[in-house]
């Protein structure tokens, strides 16, 4: 739950705004381009030190946080 808080947070500043954003939030709803996925895949590594990847599939802020806590193992 921690990672997801962590996430909720990175992804607020990068868009500048307060969301509301939990497990089940999608990269399209919160407006999310390819290049906006790729600016924050590079802040999720750096904060997190781990390496995702270029194949990393995740389609919801969720996903992403489970993903992050595997390879956190």
């Amino acid at each position: 739950m921690e990672t997801l808080k962590t996430l909720s947070e990175i992804v607020n500043e990068y868009k500048g705004e307060t969301l509301d954003i939990t497990a089940d939030t999608t990269f399209e709803d919160l407006g999310f381009d390819s290049l906006d996925k790729v600016d924050l895949m590079m802040q999720v590594e750096e904060k997190f030190g781990v390496t995702l990847g270029d194949d990393v599939a995740v389609a919801t802020v969720g996903e992403l946080a489970s993903k992050i806590d595997e390879l956190k193992k």
